[in-house]
């Protein structure tokens, strides 16, 4: 008996497997459905096979109280990180820290979130490169979110003391304008033993293009000292080899060649280093547009019924009509884009899935101006029709 059902199990693990594969139930957690349905078979079998081995129900019951002890355990101490892991979050989803599309820092992790689950979120590195971080480990560790409004991106450069002060900061200044950068500022970090270091920075307001800038940024830095001839001494010069007297570590000025002209880059190097968390943010903010139009719709109704001009009422609600219409449009491509990019994400290639999501956000866009049109004409009226009761 025993025998039968140890086979009977194997037979149904092996026809589950050719079942899923061939009918392909679960395209994107194929495996994991596999593997868990498997392991629920075997964990019954297992019961059988105890059920009917030739020996007493005393030896039985206490077999089977073993195992029961093994899986309790087992669960008891995984469930533990799945708990703590749940609850951060939770409290992430209260606190909001951060959302889809913003920088974080945490430990050694820099990138862009581009989904933020119950369990872990998700982040593109600088590599481009999907990382997965426990939310244990963002609520228990410091992080370091960069904000939408600006950031403040620096550089330090150790210069010799036998150059002005404020000759350096002047030039540091301009490296720093020349990126364009605001406010920027130039401080004195440290007065060393062979040189005297000091820190450039101003503030980023377009943080969409902080990788590119911050290398700019240094771009700028060495260029705008190099063309009025001071040394970076960073982080000092040692006496270990006898230099000719005068001699200057700067690269030579290259004549400037009027045909050699550069050729604009096609994409940003965020936009490839960033593309998941770029479609991340995009989708954010339409669902947001999407969001307030549904809670503005029962206010332009109420709104439009107290006007009392009848071709004016009938005209407003014409054009809050146009934008259900153009909404309930933009709802039905915004889940078919959600879809494909959950679905099919390597199916459809990243320039026709980005140029489709820039169109979806273009008309979200639209559809936010003609609300804020639409919230505006109202306004005008009903200001104008109490203006005029009084």
């Amino acid at each position: 008996m025993s025998i039968i059902t140890v086979a009977v199990t194997f037979f149904l693990i092996f026809a589950v497997d050719r079942l899923l594969v061939r009918t392909k139930i679960i395209h994107k957690d194929i495996k994991f459905t596999k593997q868990l349905i498997q392991f629920i078979i075997l964990s019954i079998g297992l019961i059988f096979v105890v059920f009917s081995l030739p020996i007493s129900n005393q030896y039985k019951d206490s077999i089977l109280s073993l195992l029961g002890l093994l899986a309790g355990a087992t669960i008891a101490l995984s469930s533990t990180t799945f708990i703590a892991n749940a609850m951060s979050g939770i409290m992430l989803r209260i606190i909001k820290p951060f959302r889809t599309g913003d920088y974080i820092e945490s430990d050694s992790v820099f990138g862009r979130v581009t989904d933020i689950h119950i369990l872990h979120t998700e982040v593109q590195s600088i590599d481009r490169d999907l990382v997965t971080i426990p939310n244990l480990k963002l609520v228990s560790n410091s992080l370091k979110t960069i904000r939408t409004s600006g950031t403040i991106i620096y550089t330090c450069v150790s210069l010799g003391y036998d150059v002005s002060r404020k000759k350096i900061e002047k030039n540091l200044l301009l490296a720093a304008e020349k990126t364009g950068l605001e406010t920027p500022f130039v401080h004195v970090l440290e007065l060393g033993d062979f040189s005297v270091t000091y820190k450039v920075g101003g503030l980023l307001k377009n943080v969409d293009s902080l990788i590119t800038t911050r290398s700019d940024f240094k771009k700028a830095v060495l260029d705008s000292l190099h063309e009025v001839d001071i040394e970076i001494v960073s982080p000092n010069f040692m006496n270990q080899r006898i230099l000719k007297e005068g001699s200057v570590f700067i690269p030579p000025k290259e004549p400037v060649k009027s045909e050699m002209v550069e050729k604009p880059l096609e994409k940003k190097p965020e936009e490839v280093i960033f593309d998941k968390a770029i479609e991340a943010e995009i989708l954010g903010r339409i669902g947001y547009f999407l969001e307030v139009l549904d809670k503005k719709e029962k206010e332009f109704e109420q709104q439009i019924s107290s006007v009392p001009e009848e071709d004016k009422k009938a005209d407003l609600k014409t054009k809050l009509e146009f934008i259900k219409s153009k909404k309930e449009n933009v709802k039905t491509e915004l889940e078919a884009m959600k879809k494909q990019i959950g679905e099919a994400e390597e199916i459809i290639e990243p320039d026709t899935r980005s140029r489709k999501l820039q169109s979806l956000n273009l008309k979200a866009d639209h559809l936010d101006i003609r609300r804020k049109m639409l919230e505006k004409e109202l306004k005008e009226i009903l200001e104008k029709e109490n203006a005029e009761k009084a």
